[in-house]
């Protein structure tokens, strides 16, 4: 790779040092990558790094949580039940024990993330080589590679690039900027590219409007329901002050919870399935392979095609 010029250099520790904008995730290295990838081949290496290295650490950091907060837990079953037969008075402060390493344990991996690409940044700066580690190897591998065509460096970008665009979707909102940007400013560069960002920023986008109609259905019906038990709670009370017993408190408590219980249900079976449907549209992209979402994909891929034949015929 070419000796950085001054510009490059500054170019690529931005893309590295983007970090510490946190839950924006990969906007920051995907617009350096998408105005600078023809112009420098050194700023377009490094963005094409950092995008991939802001989307992956938040998998890693869900993981890490959920990993950090079993343990924890499970240790302290553990504990307390190795202490339970024990007069000692170490057995009620083993929460209080665990509590702190479930703290350092989900803000030591922060504080990791943002370290990593802050050195990043300064190594940039001072012309030195840096990678991180795995994704610098592939990339060099199956991008930047002086053994492969110019045609399969960009067919590899671009599944590197769409992958990214998948793997936004732990971001929830800010997620779906990162496809959209892709899409807007290379959709004219590639087919492959053009199809899986906008298929990446439908899939989140219908996924958030889907919260935000559920988080509002769920307040209005909890809402409904401290309604209900005033009303409700009002009648009970001059039933029971007439010597009558009114079951239609008790009735509309039963209701309440099950209603609460099924969205629950649902939230916790949905949400898991649309970050691995996410997870395995960025493995399968970055491997090369096209991935289609159920559905949208299918609908998604027709009418791309009903307008590019539009397109040709109208030329």
């Amino acid at each position: 790779m070419e000796t950085p010029t001054s510009d490059e250099k500054i170019m690529a520790a931005l893309a590295h040092a983007s970090v510490l904008l946190s839950f924006l995730g990969p906007i920051g290295p995907t617009l350096i990558w998408a105005f600078q990838r023809t112009k420098s081949k050194y700023v377009r290496y490094h963005a094409l790094q950092a995008m991939g290295y802001q989307s992956l650490f938040f998998w890693i950091w869900i993981i890490g949580i959920f990993v950090v907060v079993f343990g924890a837990v499970f240790l302290m079953v553990v504990l307390e039940v190795i202490f339970m037969d024990s007069t000692s008075s170490e057995m009620p402060f083993v929460p209080f024990i665990m509590q702190p390493i479930i703290v350092l344990g989900m803000f030591g991996l922060w504080g990791v993330f943002f370290i990593i690409g802050v050195i990043g940044a300064i190594f940039c700066i001072m012309g030195r080589d840096f990678s991180y580690p795995l994704i610098g190897r592939w990339l060099k591998q199956k991008v930047f590679s002086d053994q492969i065509t110019e045609a399969e460096s960009e067919e590899w970008e671009s599944g590197w690039v769409s992958g990214v665009c998948h793997a936004t979707a732990i971001l929830q909102l800010w997620g779906i900027f990162t496809p959209l940007l892709v899409w807007v400013l290379q959709k004219d560069r590639s087919e492959k590219l053009r199809f899986q960002a906008l298929q990446a920023t439908i899939y989140q986008l219908l996924a958030f409007i889907a919260y935000m109609i559920g988080m509002a259905t769920y307040m209005a019906v909890f809402f409904l329901a401290i309604a209900g038990m005033v009303f409700f709670g009002g009648a009970n009370t001059a039933a029971s002050s007439a010597g009558e017993a009114s079951p239609i408190m008790g009735t509309f408590i039963i209701i309440f919870m099950g209603i609460m219980m099924v969205f629950w249900m649902f939230f916790m079976i949905a949400t898991p399935i649309y970050y691995l449907v996410a997870a395995i549209a960025s493995i399968l992209t970055i491997r090369g392979k096209q991935f289609k979402y159920p559905i949208l994909g299918a609908l998604l891929a027709k009418r791309m095609e009903a307008a590019k034949k539009n397109m040709i015929s109208a030329s």
